[in-house]
């Protein structure tokens, strides 16, 4: 007779960054916040439990080929976790002196260390291309290690660094953002806020990553809504919609009297088409005005 098939359970893992990785393992224990040894394409490294094991759905695709947990983290890893910690910091700040003596413009963000001592990895900021082929020596014949320098861009300078956005609170990327998502002036746009950089635009001096929180619930709403240019009949008469208030899931409504109400969607009474609105005399006035806005 044939064994049964060891069950695999998938747990996420996060490492160095926000990120959640993937793994496999045979261990339906592990609980958040444990500490676990992986092995991944960079080598052997160290990370936590951030969701604990479930079997997979057979429609579960993980972002890449699943690797098993090596082991639980022991007493004696989380000592050596702790220790380089420690050593990171001081390979920084070496690493920052150095460049200085060699007149490299750089500024150190962060180091990491495998877990097996196999490579160091040193993040830094430059407004330029650097050549950084003499540091790596220094730094080699110092930490008798492989070493590894990546140069990042302003919105992972300010990821690494943290900071205070324009709301008052830690920066999303610093605080719980997993990865940068492409932002446009449309997604401002789109939620009627003011085009004026310095409100839309994070310390990093790039489009806020927030623009998109709301962009797509925005465009779900709006399409619902009656477009700007639409004649409406409503119970104080007939208008033409000039705006959309979407949080509160109003339009601004302009009448005859060149007054404009905020009028709720089930409050207005009847759309009408385009052929309607052109036999509309009254209204000729504000079609055209709104016309020659959104010419200009």
């Amino acid at each position: 007779m044939e064994e049964k098939a060891e069950r695999i359970w998938v747990v996420g893992i996060r490492l160095r960054s926000l990120k959640v990785y993937y793994f496999s393992t045979n261990d339906p224990e592990l609980k958040v916040g444990e500490w676990v040894i992986v092995k991944t394409v960079q080598g052997i490294e160290a990370g936590r439990v951030v969701i604990s094991p479930f079997v997979p759905p057979e429609n579960f695709e993980p972002p890449s080929p699943l690797k098993p947990i090596l082991r639980k983290a022991t007493k004696e890893d989380l000592e050596k976790i702790k220790e380089y910690r420690e050593k990171e910091k001081e390979i920084l700040n070496f690493s920052q002196q150095k460049a200085n003596e060699l007149g490299l413009p750089m500024k150190m963000l962060a180091c990491e260390i495998n877990f097996d001592y196999s490579k160091i990895t040193i993040h830094f900021a430059s407004e330029e291309r650097v050549d950084f082929r003499e540091l790596v020596k220094e730094l080699a014949a110092q930490y008798k290690t492989r070493i590894e320098l990546h140069q990042v861009g302003v919105r992972d300078e300010v990821k690494y660094l943290g900071g205070l956005g324009i709301c008052g609170r830690e920066v999303c990327c610093h605080l719980f953002l997993p990865e940068f998502e492409s932002i446009s002036v449309k997604m401002a746009k789109e939620q009627s806020l003011a085009l004026n950089p310095l409100k839309i635009s994070g310390i990093c001096g790039r489009l806020m990553c927030c623009l998109s929180y709301e962009y797509k619930t925005y465009q779900e709403i709006k399409v619902k809504m009656p477009s700007k240019g639409t004649v409406v009949e409503t119970k104080q008469g007939k208008g033409v919609v000039v705006d959309h208030h979407v949080p509160l899931n109003k339009v601004i409504v302009e009448f005859d009297e060149e007054r404009r109400e905020m009028i709720s969607l089930d409050e207005i009474e009847k759309v009408y088409g385009k052929e309607e609105k052109d036999k509309d005399k009254v209204l000729e006035k504000i079609l055209k005005m709104l016309d020659e806005t959104e010419g200009e």
